[in-house]
């Protein structure tokens, strides 16, 4: 998951791309020194969950529906 990570700056709501920690790191970084040179990095890290985990909940409530539908099909 390399490009979970987004930085959020904490003075004028500047946002980095999606990346990894460290390249989020560098960039409010360098955000900072050229934007607001007299302030010390602050904002907020957002977190992005891998598409790998999602939607497994609908999948399986989709599944025992259509299981439902079969069963009630055939009486």
């Amino acid at each position: 998951m390399a490009d979970s990570y987004r930085y959020r700056c904490g003075e004028c709501g500047h946002r980095t791309s999606w990346g990894s920690e460290s390249e989020g790191e560098k960039a409010i970084e360098k955000h900072y020194r050229h934007n607001h040179p007299a302030v010390v990095p602050g904002g907020m890290v957002e977190f992005r969950k891998g598409s790998s985990g999602g939607g497994g909940g609908c999948l399986l409530a989709l599944g025992i529906l259509v299981v439902i539908l079969i069963i009630a099909s055939q009486h």
